[in-house]
């Protein structure tokens, strides 16, 4: 049975390649890929140069298959080195098939569909190595680089889908516009292949525990932040309802600047409340629990700005004193009480006796 129709092949046939978006990394290989080509015997087919490409990255594949067939571990280092001069290889030979076809005068839509194919083979092979690289399982942690099948688990099957999707996309993209897509001009395919082949490469001098270890140690540990999805959304939607009821509360029209000034103030004293809170909680290794008697005024007083039961005027002039004392209590309290613990004062220098 046929694959293609006769509709098929005609539109094969008057395919036209249009590329679009290359960045500076494009220009500046341009001059090497042009004496490359150069050096090519005439007899030999562009589309020989992009499977030669693809059989390398494909004899790396089986090495790291065989060395690393769970991903996790280490292999031996000139593994990782091969890998990543593979795809170095890959990618300028995949840069020049082009380039002979036009010097040969053999271009063709076989060619461009032959060029794509192998680059979606090559993109999956890339994507291996480089989790090789890292030495880690099909988990959350490879989701930069992540090759393992989506039935693993659905964390992994949406870091596969997070890293193949613009590919996939620039090609949907070219569907519809005709033009494919290489890049924004600062990043593109060129500056990606590299990437994962200087990650290999990193991996080759270093091993995989290079990656391993804290990354900026610098910075302070977590806190308390091991959360279950529940409290993750519920953070998020804390997060959310100060910054949507706040536009709200000071957002709708019919005051006075003087009153406006008002909820403005409210609106500012109340973020910096909540935003104290989850501070102190973070210094204080405790889960984030924004004040709910604060949050649940200005959810308040942001549905009366909507529904208008009670003049906005009078809530403006009522509410704000209540949340500046509010604060200032809260804050006042705060320091007291770390000033007490901690044995300092807040203002001023406690002197030493020399």
């Amino acid at each position: 049975m046929a694959v293609l129709s006769q509709r098929a092949l005609a539109g094969l046939k008057a395919y036209k390649y249009k590329p679009g978006g290359y960045t500076i990394l494009d220009v500046i290989h341009t001059p090497l890929w042009n004496w490359m080509t150069e050096q090519l015997p005439m007899w030999l087919a562009p589309n020989l140069i992009t499977l030669s490409g693809l059989l390398i990255m494909f004899v790396c594949y089986l090495i790291n298959w065989y060395y690393l067939p769970e991903f996790a571990g280490e292999a031996p280092r000139w593994v990782y080195t091969v890998s990543g001069l593979s795809v170095i290889i890959y990618t300028n030979l995949d840069c020049i098939d082009g380039k002979q076809a036009r010097r040969t005068k053999t271009s063709s839509p076989l060619g461009q569909l032959f060029d794509h194919g192998c680059d979606a083979i090559s993109l999956h092979i890339m994507l291996s190595l480089a989790q090789c690289a890292f030495g880690h399982q099909s988990d959350w942690q490879s989701a930069i680089i992540l090759e393992a099948q989506c039935v693993l688990t659905p964390v992994s099957g949406a870091c596969v889908a997070q890293v193949k999707l613009p590919w996939l996309v620039s090609h949907y993209e070219e569907y519809h516009t005709g033009v494919l897509m290489y890049g924004d001009g600062f990043f593109g395919i060129l500056e990606a292949n590299y990437t994962l082949a200087i990650i290999m490469l990193i991996t080759g001098y270093a091993g995989p525990s290079f990656w391993h270890q804290p990354l900026l140690p610098l910075l302070p540990e977590r806190g308390h932040k091991e959360l279950g999805f529940g409290p993750r959304v519920r953070h998020l939607l804390y997060c959310l309802a100060v910054i949507a009821a706040g536009y709200i509360y000071i957002g709708h029209p019919g005051l006075k600047p003087a009153q406006s000034r008002l909820e403005a103030l409210t609106e500012g004293v109340i973020y910096a409340y909540i935003a104290t809170q989850l501070i102190m909680d973070h210094m204080c290794k405790e889960p984030f629990e924004p004040p709910r008697l604060v949050l649940g005024a200005l959810l308040l007083v942001a549905a009366n700005s909507v529904l208008g039961i009670v003049p906005p005027h009078l809530v403006a002039y009522a509410f704000t004193p209540v949340m500046v004392v509010l604060y200032v209590r809260f804050v006042v309290g705060v320091v007291n009480e770390v000033c007490a613990y901690l044995g300092i004062p807040c203002l001023t220098i406690k002197h030493h006796a020399q």
